[in-house]
């Protein structure tokens, strides 16, 4: 079973990848099935409960699963443009009465606003990091509302008006400029963050090694007709696959325990016992997933 994250439907992504299953089918001769999860969390609850064999995740929904079940990253998206990463976006409509980042986290429940899933790199993790917690900002109270769903929800919020203001990312943007230029016109990108690592590809390290070995040799063989990378640009505007490990992960737990070490210390609600206790138990984490992440490498790569 091959999990797939939906950032825009659970259609459009099954109707995607479905012709990639089918060759993989064929190349390796396993029986593998697409599974389409409609959140980061179904899918993530679903690795660890082995319900999934492989999947494509975030970064930090990788990150999560790590922690929580025996698997590990094998391989990294590579885009048609060759881009090593992606950015977080937060984006407005063209005629938005709202002009700037600052006037976004300037007033307190002044702005509706949408963002991503609490394990979407960069519809949560990413803007916490450098925007809300930063500023000693809490989303759920600096707003006057806040929707959280998919990329293509958070779309949909902004350009109905149903918020002033929602996370997005650049391939997301990308797309809808290829796929829907109109839409894309009505947009007006607030704030960009840093380079984020493309997304994970995610294996159980209890697979059998030669089962893992055939599934490798087809991940990164793939590309090489004009027929597969038509298919592969019809997935997520993909041109392949490269070799990885949880060393990828390595940029998404830095800023995460950033972000949680943060809202401890910032906190002027906690009892300082709590928050030692609870620095040390963060401290503790970070030295756990630190090892996860540079784990070596396996042979079946």
């Amino acid at each position: 079973n091959f999990g797939v994250i939906s950032t825009s439907s659970v259609a459009e992504t099954r109707a995607g990848w479905e012709p990639f299953f089918a060759a993989m089918r064929q190349a390796t001769g396993l029986d593998v099935r697409g599974v389409y999860p409609a959140t980061y969390e179904e899918a993530v609850d679903a690795i660890v409960a082995s319900v999934l064999h492989l999947a494509w995740v975030s970064n930090k929904a990788a990150l999560d699963c790590i922690e929580r079940a025996n698997v590990e990253v094998f391989a990294q998206m590579v885009d048609a443009a060759g881009s090593q990463g992606y950015r977080a976006l937060i984006v407005t409509r063209r005629d938005s009465p709202l002009q700037s980042l600052e006037q976004l986290l300037g007033k307190a429940r002044s702005w509706r606003f949408a963002m991503g899933e609490p394990s979407s790199t960069s519809g949560s993790v990413m803007p916490a990091y450098a925007l809300f917690v930063p500023r000693g900002l809490k989303p759920e109270e600096h707003f006057l509302s806040l929707r959280r769903g998919t990329h293509a929800q958070a779309l949909e919020a902004v350009l109905s008006g149903a918020v002033h203001a929602a996370t997005y990312n650049t391939e997301e943007l990308t797309r809808l400029r290829a796929q829907a230029p109109q839409r894309h016109a009505q947009l007006r990108v607030l704030w960009e963050s840093a380079l984020i690592p493309k997304d994970p590809l995610l294996w159980r390290r209890d697979l059998p090694l030669s089962v893992r070995r055939r599934i490798a040799d087809f991940v990164f063989g793939i590309g090489k007709t004009s027929a597969e990378r038509t298919m592969l640009d019809r997935m997520f505007g993909l041109a392949g696959f490269q070799r990885s490990t949880n060393q990828q992960l390595k940029f998404v737990l830095d800023i995460e325990d950033f972000k949680q070490r943060s809202e401890v210390l910032l906190d002027t609600t906690m009892p300082e016992a709590q928050k030692a206790e609870r620095l040390a138990d963060l401290r503790e984490r970070y030295a756990r997933l630190s090892r996860a992440v540079l784990m070596p490498l396996d042979s079946a790569r």
